[in-house]
């Protein structure tokens, strides 16, 4: 007898979203021949990348974009100093996508050089912009259009970097006063965003246990928890997908 049931780390809604959204992926991808691997941050192409292009030449071919030509460019954020001489960073976006006289550009902020893996997600997600383009809306309209977007990276295999940089805590100390910082990046949760990975792994068949282990300490239980709930009600996830009618999500 089964006392307890597994609990998913998101809202039960915001999973049958995903569930959607990979659905949807698969109308407007799946014509592609490319079958996405679990890509992680000790990836062997991705720790040898010592320059930004390239980590988006590698992030590109790894996403079986290789042949699709776009610019990458940087873009230098402001740093102002606040009164304990702290510097900040001011930016709308870490990256950006965009159409220009018919040439595909992504931009990105200088100040992600310092994190390569945050780097590494910002591209996954532009990059998908690119690839979606032309897809229409996703489930639930034109504004989940960005957390779709997280979401195909994650479907892509991009999902641990987009977990581990969806949420950032920096500390500062001069000896005589401190300062916390939380930043958010990206649109999907950390939850959301490792419960895709786990999606997209059972999918795919591809194993978990690296995964878990490159994930940040702290969702590493999320991560668990999702499995488990994958395991019990959506053993099968391509059979999951097949069932979704996304008319369901239309708006």
């Amino acid at each position: 007898m089964v006392f307890f049931s597994p609990k998913l780390p998101i809202a039960t809604r915001e999973y049958e979203w995903l569930l959607a959204c990979f659905a949807w992926l698969q109308t407007v991808l799946d014509d592609r021949e490319i079958t996405p691997a679990l890509v992680l941050p000790d990836h062997p192409d991705i720790v040898a990348a010592t320059t930004a292009q390239e980590l988006f030449d590698t992030v590109r071919d790894l996403m079986g974009m290789a042949e699709w030509p776009c610019r990458l460019e940087k873009v230098a954020v402001d740093v102002e100093t606040d009164e304990l001489g702290f510097e900040t960073t001011r930016m709308n976006a870490c990256g950006t996508f965009s159409i220009e006289s018919g040439e595909a550009v992504i931009r990105y902020s200088d100040a992600m050089l310092r994190n390569p893996e945050g780097l590494t997600a910002t591209l996954a997600h532009e990059l998908c912009h690119y690839l979606l383009a032309n897809a229409g809306d996703p489930p639930g309209g034109p504004e989940l259009m960005e957390h779709s977007t997280d979401c195909a990276a994650a479907y892509l295999g991009f999902g641990v970097f987009l977990a581990n940089n969806a949420r950032t805590y920096m500390a500062w100390s001069d000896g005589l006063a401190s300062m916390h910082q939380t930043a958010t990046n990206g649109y999907l949760s950390e939850a959301a965003l490792t419960t895709a990975t786990v999606l997209f792994a059972e999918l795919r068949g591809h194993s978990l246990v690296d995964a878990e282990r490159q994930l940040k300490p702290y969702l590493k239980k999320d991560m668990r928890k999702a499995l488990a709930y994958v395991h019990r009600n959506d053993p099968d996830v391509q059979a999951a997908l097949d069932q979704v009618d996304l008319l369901d999500w239309s708006y």
